[in-house]
């Protein structure tokens, strides 16, 4: 750390108090450094950084998580370093993936116990541990520090903030010790906090209380216990997005079960008679979609191109469904027809570019492009519909759980096969258009036109399920696994619009979790329950208390669409926090996974894609640079 080095530069710093040294904290700090790097007239500047966890990591990729765990994108595709591909304004600073890094460094990755028999076995398409993980995160931190210019100093307090409090101009930071910091320019960046227990999950957890029940209620998995799930009993889990594969791992093969793969290549399940039984079950019925296994990069189409903030009509406000998801889903079906003509021209009929000039004139939805679709891609399995891909179950009816679990299997195999199949390169091209479209969605955020009942509803709700649903998948041997646990008895799908409740026999008064799913009649019955998801945000109910206390004085505003949604962090256009009154403060600011239209700032960049996270982390280290030099001390 620069600690007390001598400055080159003098007079009174400014003071940047960044709350929460994970990804984005520490992300936000590389670009306010790279900025200084080459500030010709610097003037001093002090940088406190809180966080009650090792800087870097943070809480959510700490390394004292069980190895087990591991991330959902591949080691190639994960880095915390800008590139020449990046459009930011202030300097670009390469640095290496995870995979670079863990080469490069494997020596003495090896002498770690925790990551010891991890380490050899990495490569680019290798998916890493989280521990793993944190190791790079914490050097990211510390190379970024290491790199501040001698009138920048940067300190690390591991503590908490519990509140600020506007002193004039100034923001007095107080820390759960009794160190109070003054500070020019603040930046809440805490992540993924707690959430306390909403209505429902009081009701829950007071009617497992009432009736010798088990409830686990929703939360981040290495944070919960995992022992209080009982050994060949029957348990319900709500959820089969990426906290259930975390729950699945930790409820089967840390319990002694192992998976052995076959010289046929299938894996299979011994368990170890510690396993519970688990029935599963969600809106869908599946879970997310495997994370794609070929080249990426080999698929991607020119973008973006009939979705950018400048192509949406007018200057007003939006609405979601009539201006904004019309060009998304051109955007999406663009890319992908690109594709398909590019890589698999056996299966169009024509060329591209006769192709594109009609279909580039026609409004998404309209019957002559439906009919275009049709003449130039004969198979309809070569057609992408997007209503398909975000519910491949829907309206299905089965026979019962038998008929479910045949169902099931059969297309998370078919899943895999397909994500790790050139064969099917335009799902690839998909990815890319999505990751396109958040970025659009991103600016016109920015410049104000998505109004805040549709952030929360629209963006927030379900344009972040489909993504996640689409492309923040699990790694594809999570899913052969799960599909191992469903063959040797151990997980068993309930099926599509899954349901979960309570009941009482009348008779005796004995209370019992239910679950029931809308495609068949047989219903299950257990003595527990998991929320297999993450918390729903909410700022007023938040576990962090600093949240709760500046909602509570009106000094944050929640964005919520509906009783039961996500309530995030509201900030405008800069990412200053908006007060109850409807004004921003001056030099407070919020970024990350909490903060309203910030959903995509929860997955790491992948490199040399121009990621929103460096382009925002770029413009917001300017905005707090501005910001804290402005307010007089």
């Amino acid at each position: 750390m620069p600690g007390d080095r001598p400055r080159t530069s003098v007079g009174t710093p400014a003071v940047i108090v960044i709350v929460g040294g994970g990804p984005r904290g520490t992300g936000v700090l590389e670009r306010i450094l790279a900025h200084e790097s080459v500030n010709t007239d610097p003037a001093p500047i002090d940088i406190h950084v809180v966080d009650p966890y090792p800087a870097g990591a943070g809480r959510i990729w700490r390394g004292s998580q069980a190895p087990l765990l591991w991330m959902n994108s591949t080691t190639a595709d994960v880095t915390m370093f800008t590139d020449d591909t990046t459009a930011v304004t202030g300097p670009v600073v390469p640095g290496p993936t995870l995979a670079e890094w863990v080469a490069e460094n494997a020596a003495e990755l090896a002498e770690l116990p925790e990551i010891a028999a991890e380490v050899p076995t990495v490569t680019p398409s290798s998916f890493a541990s989280r521990s793993l993980q944190s190791r790079y995160l914490n050097w990211v931190f510390e190379t970024a520090v290491d790199s501040a210019p001698a009138h920048v100093d940067v300190q690390v307090h591991r503590r908490s903030v519990v509140d600020i409090v506007n002193v004039g101009k100034m923001q007095k930071v107080h820390l759960d010790d009794g160190v109070v910091i003054d500070a020019t320019a603040v930046l809440l960046a805490q992540g993924h906090p707690d959430a306390l227990a909403a209505p429902r999950e009081t009701a829950l957890s007071s009617f497992a209380s009432d009736h010798g029940l088990t409830y686990v209620g929703p939360g981040y998995t290495a944070d919960l216990d995992a022992d209080v799930i009982p050994e060949r009993e029957p348990v319900l889990i709500a959820g089969l997005g990426l906290a259930f594969i975390d729950w699945m791992v930790l409820l089967a093969e840390s319990r002694g079960g192992i998976f052995e793969r076959g010289e046929d290549g299938v894996l299979t399940y011994a368990p170890s008679g510690r396993e519970p039984l688990l029935y599963a079950g969600s809106r869908r019925g599946v879970p997310y979609h495997s994370k794609i296994s070929y080249s990426i990069a080999d698929a991607r189409p020119p973008l973006p191109r009939f979705f950018t903030a400048d192509l949406v009509p007018g200057d007003g406000p939006l609405d979601f469904r009539n201006d904004i998801w019309p060009l998304a889903s051109k955007e999406l079906a663009g890319a992908h027809y690109h594709e398909l003509f590019a890589s698999h021209p056996d299966r169009t009929v024509g060329t591209w570019e006769e192709f594109d000039a009609e279909f580039a004139s026609l409004a998404w939805g309209s019957p002559r492009l439906q009919e275009l679709v049709e003449n130039a891609v004969p198979k309809p399995e070569d057609r992408i519909d997007l209503e398909r891909l975000n519910r491949p179950l829907g309206g299905e009816r089965y026979d019962g759980l038998a008929d479910v679990q045949l169902r099931i299997t059969e297309y998370i195999s078919a899943d895999v096969a397909r994500r790790s199949d050139p064969y099917f390169s335009a799902d690839a091209a998909v990815f890319s258009a999505l990751l396109s479209t958040y970025m659009t969605v991103g600016e016109l955020l920015r410049r104000g036109r998505i109004p805040a009942e549709s952030v929360a509803k629209d963006v927030e709700g379900w344009l972040h399920s489909f993504f996640s649903f689409i492309a923040s998948g699990p790694p594809p041997e999570r899913l052969e696994q799960l599909t191992a646990l469903n063959e040797a008895g151990i997980v068993q799908f309930l099926g599509p619009d899954s349901v979960f409740s309570t009941e009482i026999d009348p008779a005796t008064g004995v209370g019992i979790f239910v679950a029931r799913s809308a495609s068949h009649t047989d219903i299950v019955a257990a003595n527990t329950l998991v929320e297999a998801r993450l918390p729903v945000a909410s700022i007023s109910a938040s576990g962090d208390a600093l949240l709760r206390t500046l909602h509570g004085r009106g000094e944050a505003v929640e964005l919520r669409a509906t009783a039961d949604s996500s309530a995030k962090l509201a900030v405008d256009g800069t990412s200053r926090i908006l007060h109850q009154d409807n004004t921003s403060h001056p030099r407070r600011f919020a970024a990350g996974p909490w903060v309203a239209g910030h959903n995509w700032s929860a997955a790491f960049p992948r490199p040399r894609t121009n990621a929103g996270f460096f382009r925002h982390n770029d413009a917001l280290a300017a905005e707090i640079l501005g910001a804290a030099r402005l307010c007089p001390s």
